[in-house]
């Protein structure tokens, strides 16, 4: 599958649905171009999109994971459950969370006043401070990621995660076919 067809399956902002498979591929696909031909493959991807009626909002997710950055942005979407931990780098990814090499995304969705911020800003932030992944994700088959997931949130939030919140990542979880 060629890369735009990748980049547009995880670009959606469906966040209470979210699937982590496409999010993996995607980024996997950039790792393969290698760091300047994925910023160019990204380029290319949000030019030929109108991001004031459909922002590419699951593109954040990508940068996230297919860019090393300290810090990463903050994404600016309006207010989330849970919001971000206290100190930044509990979760730097924030609102996703590298879970056995699968991006677990943290947040239903956003309420916003305002406008949101768009996706090029964050493409700009990781042409200028990020490095692209030097390796694809790997998730192994056999992993136990909800008890990582578990021990990572405990670990930021200094509680364990609410059932509401661990069922949202079991479904994630569920959906991702490896």
């Amino acid at each position: 599958m060629n890369l735009d067809k990748l980049l547009q399956q995880a670009s959606g902002g469906a966040f209470a649905s979210y699937d982590p498979g496409p999010v993996i591929a995607a980024v996997n696909a950039l790792v393969a171009a290698g760091h300047d031909g994925a910023l160019a493959s990204l380029d290319a991807y949000v030019a030929g999109h109108d991001l004031a009626r459909d922002p590419q909002q699951g593109l954040f997710l990508v940068l996230r994971v297919a860019f090393e950055a300290s810090p990463h942005p903050p994404m600016l979407l309006g207010g989330s459950q849970p919001s971000a931990p206290a100190s930044p780098a509990a979760l730097p990814r924030f609102p996703i969370m590298l879970v056995d090499d699968v991006p677990v995304m943290l947040v239903a969705g956003y309420t916003l006043r305002g406008l949101p911020e768009q996706v090029t800003a964050h493409l700009a932030y990781y042409r200028a401070h990020g490095t692209l992944r030097t390796a694809p994700l790997a998730p192994a088959v056999s992993a136990d990621r909800l008890a990582d997931y578990d021990a990572q949130y405990r670990a930021a939030y200094g509680a364990p995660p609410p059932d509401g919140e661990r069922a949202f990542v079991r479904d994630q979880l569920a959906r991702l076919k490896l």
